[in-house]
């Protein structure tokens, strides 16, 4: 039972919102100018993938470390430090944006800022969980979605006006962010202490969070498939206008907050295995029978309405994946595995989309998504599961 008084409870939810909202608002804001940087520097398609590759490499080398360091300092301490130093850090994208090569070295940077500040306000997030006794991950999550679509409205606002104030944009946005979460660094609150069992384990790969990271990039490998090929499906395979495959991402989008902020009551209405393989099942279920349609209808109107459909079925199907799988882990060096097994998920999206493209065609290759969320669904809750039943075994055995 949590020790702590409902109001700091309440301060403490807050501060982890905030934190999330940093995370969300100051990464994307730079989003809208890779097309500008591209053409700057003269880099073809490929090469920009290549380059584009740095962030999520940065972001798992990170993750692990900041795992360990929740472990020994505690999510508060770790969360307040790594929220300065991402903040003001991501400015080294705009520094760094003159070359290639500075590029390549200032996204690596930066994606070790938000893979370490991820793990940190993850693991803090499911302290006040822990310590609020029900289910709030999700509202976190939404949270973040939100400032993610802020922040990239005001990235494509500056690089509308003035390109040149990229770096300015970045280190404004940054210190904003800073100065508005600064009152709420006193509202973090310190780890469970650890059970007798578990004291100084500082890495974690049991075989609950090996299945939970699997369903971690299972759903992020979709999240990433989505982002990335949702848009050239529909006007590649179906004929849609650019307008209209515009709005595939932005419905998934949408469907994803919503299932964020229904996840929540979800989950503690059924409980985390339940809602997950539900909610995944049904969107994997859901976007394969948009795909179908899809498929029979053709170019028509209603072969791109069923895929949009579908779509966001899927969005409101896996939007709690991540929480959920995080809730589950419960620590840093357990948010770490799940998020690392995640990250990779993001990273190979493209890859794996565009592979299986080449290989069978994109129609065919766009079922991998269908499959990732139904794959997710099934496996979750064999995680949970070996997650609560390790745990029970060792408070056993730790017992006199």
């Amino acid at each position: 039972m949590s020790t702590h008084t409902p109001a700091r409870l309440s301060r403490a939810r807050m501060a982890v919102t905030a934190a999330f909202i940093v995370h969300g608002l100051v990464f994307s804001s730079w989003l809208p100018h890779i097309p500008a940087i591209k053409d700057d520097l003269r880099l073809s398609e490929g090469t920009l993938g290549l380059v584009l590759l740095a962030p999520p490499l940065g972001a798992i080398v990170a993750m692990s470390l900041t795992g360990a360091a929740c472990a020994r300092w505690g999510s508060a301490a770790v969360t307040r430090v790594t929220l300065v130093v991402y903040a003001l850090g991501i400015t080294a994208i705009g520094v760094g944006a003159g070359t290639t090569w500075g590029l390549s070295l200032a996204l690596l940077w930066a994606g070790a800022l938000v893979g370490s500040f991820d793990v940190a306000m993850n693991a803090q997030g499911a302290t006040v969980e822990k310590a609020m006794g029900k289910s709030i991950m999700g509202s976190f999550h939404a949270a973040w979605s939100l400032a993610a679509a802020a922040g990239a409205g005001i990235g494509g606002w500056v690089a509308a006006v003035d390109e040149d104030l990229f770096t300015t944009q970045l280190f404004a946005v940054g210190m904003i962010a800073l100065l508005a979460a600064l009152p709420f660094f006193t509202s973090f609150i310190p780890d469970a202490p650890p059970e007798a069992h578990a004291k100084g384990r500082k890495w974690r790969f049991e075989r609950g969070l090996v299945l939970l990271s699997m369903v971690a990039f299972a759903g992020l490998l979709a999240e990433g498939a989505v982002a990335d090929w949702s848009a050239v499906f529909l006007s590649q395979e179906r004929g849609a206008s650019p307008m209209v495959a515009g709005w595939a991402y932005a419905v998934f989008s949408v469907a994803m907050l919503i299932g964020r902020l229904a996840g929540d009551r979800l989950v503690g209405r059924f409980g985390r295995s339940r809602s997950v393989a539900v909610a995944a099942l049904t969107g994997g279920g859901g976007m394969a029978v948009g795909l179908v349609v899809s498929q029979l209808a053709g170019d028509s109107g209603l072969g791109q309405a069923s895929f949009i459909a579908g779509l966001f079925i899927l969005g409101l199907g896996i939007a709690v994946i991540v929480p959920v799988a995080f809730s589950s882990a419960g620590d840093g060096p357990g948010i770490a595995t799940v998020s690392t097994g995640g990250y990779t998920g993001w990273l190979l999206g493209p890859a794996v989309i565009g592979g299986l493209g080449e290989l069978m065609g994109l129609s065919a290759a766009i079922w991998v998504v269908a499959v990732l969320a139904v794959f997710a669904g099934l496996v979750a809750p064999l995680g949970i599961g070996a997650l609560r039943g390790a745990s029970d075994k060792e408070k056993a055995a730790a017992a006199p």
